[in-house]
């Protein structure tokens, strides 16, 4: 049951005035009524785990914008400078390449300050890599980390990052700066002063966080943007409330003057209140279906191959999502240069053809409909985060599917926080889950053999040499069209052995008051508060 902000009728005239003057009294995120224009409250979806930008395993800490590095990605999904002049290239010389060698020369802005007021150096980007390539830290993923060979600072604004072979994801590296002078000599994975409040570049930081209840954020006095007045907001308040509905009433009731991540269910009823809008963009992500390869169940292609025609993605996308997002191919989205449309093209809906594949593999429907082998059920798990329930919706949806040709899913799901962790010790049969990525196109951190957790996020635990190499290579390679060939050759190879079936392409929505101004979205995992020193409260 959705949680009401209605007031009850029982309650007298003179209780209802004391009430609403305690509240106001004691002012806070939880206060009734509109805070000033200069603030702002949300109903976000999720409590961080860690604001750690590297080691969380949610997108909170950049969401929150209280952290950043030398570039973001905005909503166009093109490298736009944060805490450097420019975005190196080949083109302006930033980027040279020899003897299968590669060479990218950053150069900070001037004058730039962390929060605490000690000055931002080339320093805190050589410390950034010691820390990305040190074992002991635990982080979400060293992708690429590995590949650099040396960070150089001849002089406090320039880094020079000489990497050991051709890498065409560079940018996706230091995406985020980590404060030298804070964190030199401190446990990062236990560091809580500086998880749970960064030290930052960034337009905001952490005034106040209450562990299942909000963080208040104010702004970063710092702030390199503060002389033409940003952030526009000074005051921030994330409230955490995980439940969909919740987040929906507590904007319709002004409690909230933004409330993320809305259920495609009631987009169009939110659209339809005047003094609301809802800000719906595509997103570089998809909702997928993983298998872990190390339970024995679905080691055979064949029943992995059973799953991917039972599932019916068209009719998910229209009666479950209302139309909005797409049926997905393969694990890499239609915004992206190296998208294969034809990869994964052979699943189309096929009930017969899944019965067919599980009968061949030696399953056969017991008394109950469940299909049996050796005198045991086809049970298995599927493990998800809560907090989306147009996401459960669908995981239910694909409950019924697959009980169709007799397989026995039952849904377990965790908070962000905890299924995080079950994730990378692959605890479940499989996961529903969603994968948001960088505009440079990335397999190699969710398929390499190399990436297994703790090294990466391939949690299906597929070891496949050969995709691995060919991976490795595109991603190595910065000639676009070159790349390309080999991305769709990795896409065709991922859609013959099937460690994923990824289901749909997503959209992301999140719904506001009109008079707010600035929010657009970002397709990318720099997440739709990417930009949200320019957000403002207008007339």
């Amino acid at each position: 049951m959705s949680r009401s902000y209605a007031r009850g009728r029982w309650l007298s005239l003179p209780l209802v005035i004391a009430l609403l003057a305690m509240v106001v009294t004691m002012g806070g995120p939880g206060a009734i009524g509109a805070p000033r224009d200069d603030e702002v409250v949300v109903a976000f979806d999720k409590e961080p785990d860690t604001l750690n930008p590297y080691s969380t395993n949610t997108l909170s800490a950049k969401e929150l914008n209280v952290v950043e590095g030398f570039h973001v990605t905005n909503d166009n999904m093109q490298h736009v400078p944060r805490i450097v002049q420019r975005v190196p290239s080949l083109t302006n010389a930033g980027l040279t390449m020899t003897a299968g060698k590669m060479t990218v020369t950053w150069r900070l802005k001037p004058d730039q300050k962390w929060s605490d007021g000690k000055p931002v150096t080339s320093a805190d980007a050589e410390f950034t890599y010691k820390t990305m390539t040190d074992p002991t830290f635990r982080v979400d993923s060293r992708a690429g980390w590995p590949v650099i060979e040396s960070v150089r600072t001849p002089d406090p604004l320039t880094v020079v990052v000489a990497f050991k072979e051709h890498y065409a994801a560079y940018r996706d590296l230091f995406r985020y700066l980590l404060p030298k002078h804070v964190l030199e000599g401190k446990d990062l994975n236990t560091f809580s002063e500086y998880n749970r409040s960064p030290v930052t570049t960034a337009p905001f930081m952490v005034q106040q966080w209450v562990p299942g209840q909000f963080i208040v954020l104010v702004a970063n006095p710092n702030y390199r943007g503060a002389a033409q007045g940003l952030p526009h907001f000074k005051k921030m308040t994330w409230r955490f409330v995980p439940d969909a509905n919740t987040r929906m009433n507590m904007l319709k009731a002004g409690e909230v003057q933004i409330a993320w991540a809305v259920p495609f269910d009631q987009i169009k009823a939110l659209q339809a209140i005047s003094r609301l809008k809802v800000v719906v963009h595509p997103l570089n992500a998809w909702m997928h279906f993983d298998f872990n390869l190390r339970k024995p169940m679905f080691q055979d292609v064949r029943m992995r191959q059973a799953v991917a025609y039972a599932i019916d993605k068209e009719a998910i996308v229209t009666q479950v999502l209302g139309g909005l997002g797409k049926p997905a191919g393969p694990p890499m989205t239609p915004l992206s240069w190296a998208y294969n449309p034809n990869a994964y093209s052979q699943y189309k809906f096929d009930l017969a053809k899944a019965r067919q594949l599980v009968a061949e593999a030696g399953w056969r429907p017991g008394p109950d409909g469940i299909l049996q082998k050796d005198g045991k059920p086809f049970t298995f798990d599927n493990c998800h985060n809560i907090g989306d329930a147009t996401q459960e919706r669908v995981q239910q949806v694909i409950q019924a599917m697959l009980r169709q040709i007799g397989m026995n899913m039952e849904i377990r799901n965790f908070s962000p926080t905890v299924y995080g962790g079950i994730r990378f010790r692959g605890e479940c049969d499989t996961l529903f889950h969603r994968w948001i990525v960088p505009a440079t196109p990335v397999l190699s951190i969710f398929y390499a053999a190399d990436a297994t957790p703790p090294n990466g996020l391939n949690q299906v635990f597929y070891i496949n040499a050969e995709i691995t190499d060919i991976i490795k290579e595109a991603e190595g390679t910065v000639d676009q069209p070159k790349a390309k060939a080999l991305f769709w050759r990795a896409q065709e190879i991922l859609a013959r052995d099937l460690p994923t079936i990824p289901i749909y392409y997503l959209v992301g929505a999140q719904a506001t008051t009109t008079r707010l101004t600035g929010l657009v979205g970002n397709p990318t995992n720099d997440g739709d508060g990417w930009n949200s020193e320019v957000w403002k409260m207008g007339p």
